[in-house]
């Protein structure tokens, strides 16, 4: 049966259907031409995969970082960003990395750390004689900073499905985004010193802290839910709510920038995200139950390690299972289907989970990148007014860079561990 229902999983991709459709169609086509069960068992599963409370800080997290975004705090990142590293060679550059990496610690998300910073970036940084191509690649491969550096969406989906501490993973999340932040500062600063780009002046104490005072509220919002979770004032899950709340206050309290009619849409768009996320998660919860009913992670542990057992070389080959996977699916789907079949095996060759949770992530935030289904790539194309390809194309240099913090991530387990040995 799972032999058939790969098969009719890209078929129905292929036919146009939506990626949530596709995995609950394929299964329920599964078990009526090829299974002993009644089809009616999917609605079942899938409704099983919503039912679960760590899912329930989704749509928090989202609503809290539409409340931030339209609140004014994206402007307010941006000149922190530029008073901290703006006086670097392509100082607008790295600026714009670091803002990146400011907001995804309040959004969780990628596509939405393109759209706030992006929007307001890009266009500086062509104003300002960068390359177009270079600007807009260079923001798009940032933009995956947002589900990397806690608090992370994608974390909380991945301890759901196998059953690791989201604390943990929050924690384990935070110094591959500095790795991951810092190469691509790095390249910026190469890349506009060869370009000869201008830079801003050595800022003042005084205009670093008046950035500072203007973000402040922004960045308290990570260290009021990471604080909580860590000191156990409050679950993973609880922190969301506290982030909505704090989103709201800041935005409609102190930089008086949301109104009624404002806050609403964002209700309204927060709930149409939020249920295609959970959408994708109870179809891809219906397709982790049959390939697990079906024995498929036992059979593929056995054929795995008994072609090698060498850890090097399983996750070599997960990261290349796992980079094909995210050129094809979403993130969402791709861990609640990829980790529980990957998570055993790679813990029976001494990878903790707490450390392939990370590697899992990173991998699949360079298919944020990836045609046909790179989110990150479809938002800047919006941004840019350009085409896939030019923005793949664009978007190449700092993806080797992904893909080298990568092979760092997986072989270097200091990266993941660290923290979450420290904390806990």
């Amino acid at each position: 049966m799972v032999s058939a229902l790969v098969p009719i999983f890209f078929s129905l991709l292929l036919f146009g259907l939506p990626i949530f459709a596709a995995l609950a169609l394929s299964v329920t086509l599964a078990l009526y031409f090829f299974g002993a069960i009644d089809p009616l068992v999917v609605p079942m599963r899938m409704f099983s995969g919503m039912n679960n409370f760590s899912l329930m800080s989704i749509p928090f997290f989202i609503l809290a970082a539409e409340l931030m975004r339209i609140g004014g705090l994206s402007d307010r990142l941006i000149e922190l960003a530029k008073a901290l590293i703006g006086w670097v060679p392509g100082g607008l550059a790295a600026a714009a990395v670091l803002a990146c990496l400011f907001f995804g610690s309040i959004s969780g998300s990628s596509p939405a750390t393109v759209v706030a910073i992006g929007t307001i970036m890009y266009p500086a940084m062509v104003a300002a004689g960068y390359n177009k191509y270079f600007a807009i690649g260079l923001i798009a491969t940032a933009g995956t900073l947002g589900p990397v550096v806690p608090p992370s969406i994608a974390l909380i989906i991945y301890g759901s499905v196998t059953g690791t501490s989201v604390g943990k993973l929050f924690a384990a999340g935070l110094l591959p985004a500095l790795l991951i932040g810092s190469l691509l500062i790095a390249y910026s600063c190469v890349y506009s010193a060869h370009k000869k780009y201008p830079r801003d002046p050595f800022p003042s104490f005084g205009s670093i802290f008046r950035a500072f005072k203007q973000s402040a509220w922004g960045l308290g919002l990570p260290v009021i839910l990471l604080g909580g979770i860590y000191s156990g004032i409050f679950t993973p899950t609880e922190s969301a709510a506290v982030a909505c709340l704090y989103g709201w206050f800041v935005g409609a309290i102190i930089y008086r920038s949301i109104n009624t009619r404002e806050f609403f849409n964002v209700l309204r768009d927060t709930g149409l995200l939020s249920g295609t996320l959970l959408l994708i998660t109870a179809g891809a919860s219906a397709f982790s139950w049959i390939m697990a009913s079906t024995g498929a992670p036992t059979q593929l542990a056995t054929q795995v390690l008994s072609t090698t057992d060498s850890p090097v070389m399983i996750m070599l080959l997960f990261n290349v299972i796992m980079l094909v996977a995210g050129c094809f699916l979403d993130s969402a789907s791709a861990i609640i289907i990829l980790a529980p079949l990957m998570q055993p095996i790679a813990a029976q060759v001494g990878v903790d989970p707490i450390h392939f949770g990370v590697i899992t992530l990173v991998n699949l935030s360079v298919g944020m990148l990836t045609p046909p289904v790179g989110l990150n790539l479809f938002v800047a194309m919006g941004i840019a007014k350009m085409s896939l390809y030019e923005i793949f194309r664009a978007a190449l240099p700092p993806i080797l860079l992904m893909l080298v913090a990568l092979m760092l991530i997986t072989y270097i387990p200091f990266f993941s561990m660290a923290l979450p040995d420290l904390l806990f």
